[in-house]
């Protein structure tokens, strides 16, 4: 047993904290232990592997509410311990399940993202927009990602997305940012309200160069494209209700754990209507986390997360 006569009290308090940590050491690799053999067993009770994600919510770790529901620690705190391990957990849980189904099938991220729909051969390549100079652009550079791109053209914005909800064409082209105002709430209430997802951007500067806008090319899918050799950053966008769980702390924290870098996050409702129910809005950088193991745990403990695109920028 230690001396701890010669000890000053900084001392003292600084081995107990060392022999804290080694014990709350053992205790994680313990509940790791134990988190590894959950995966496996809900493996082996999914076959097969696709009907995974809609059991997942069933799957998900217990809680610590009934731990901290005896400590007399302040309450704040209890409820922030809990939102950070029990994250920790479902994470663990999810990126074991993501490396067993990658060693036992070939499901990966982008099984996520199959066509729901069938796209006709008519509407199949054509890209509509409402015609300009800027989405003219816009169209050449989205153009070379499509083997057989046709141009359509709207007289309004609204138009442009009733053409792609109703299936008349493949894509259309609406500008989200701009240098000048930031992000374009009014076209991404209109993508929210067709249920639009995001399949690549590109910037188009003005012709003082000195400012530019971002046009996304958007589809009633989540289907990746083929992204050019060049491209190295790939990006995932989703929404969550503002009011559901996990809640945007929790699901940041999942995002860090996987990997995934936020890029930015914003708040609002899909219509015009203060009173309308709120949604979070992330946009992650994902081409060096985890997204497969994100995926999982959004279908675990987010069933209400929207996916919004899965998507590369191009010059």
């Amino acid at each position: 047993m230690a001396d701890f006569g010669s000890y000053s009290p900084e001392d003292v308090i600084a081995v107990n904290l060392r022999e804290t940590a080694e014990r709350t050491c053992t205790v994680w690799e313990q509940e790791m232990a134990h988190l590894r053999e959950l995966a496996e067993q809900i493996i082996t009770d999914s076959i097969p592997n696709a009907e995974l994600t809609q059991t997942l919510s069933d799957h998900a770790p217990p809680r610590f509410k009934e731990l901290f529901a005896g400590m007399r620690a302040d309450p704040k705190f209890c409820s922030l311990l809990e939102c950070f391990r029990s994250t920790e957990h479902s994470v663990y849980l999810c990126r074991e399940l993501g490396a067993s189904i990658q060693r036992q099938t070939s499901l990966s991220a982008e099984s996520f993202f199959l066509e729901t729909e069938e796209i006709s051969d008519t509407a199949r390549g054509r890209m509509i927009y409402q015609r300009n100079s800027y989405t003219d652009s816009a169209f050449l550079k989205f153009a070379k990602l499509l083997p057989a791109p046709r141009a359509l053209y709207a007289h309004s914005f609204p138009a442009v997305c009733e053409e792609v909800y109703n299936g008349a064409a493949e894509f259309c082209i609406l500008p989200v940012e701009s240098s000048a105002e930031g992000q374009l709430n009014s076209f991404s209430r209109l993508i929210d309200r067709y249920g639009l997802k995001i399949a690549a951007t590109c910037d188009i500067p003005a012709t003082d160069n000195l400012r530019s806008t971002r046009f996304a090319l958007l589809r009633r899918d989540l289907v990746p494209l083929s992204a050019p050799d060049r491209i190295k950053e790939h990006f995932f966008e989703c929404a969550s209700p503002l009011l559901a769980s996990p809640t945007p702390a929790e699901l940041l924290c999942a995002a860090q754990l996987c990997g995934l870098s936020p890029v930015r996050i914003d708040c609002r409702s899909a219509v015009d209507d203060e009173s309308a129910a709120k949604h979070v809005h992330y946009v992650f950088r994902a081409e060096d986390g985890d997204l497969l193991a994100f995926l999982l745990y959004l279908a675990m403990e987010a069933p209400n997360c929207e996916p919004n695109g899965f998507y590369f920028h191009i010059d």
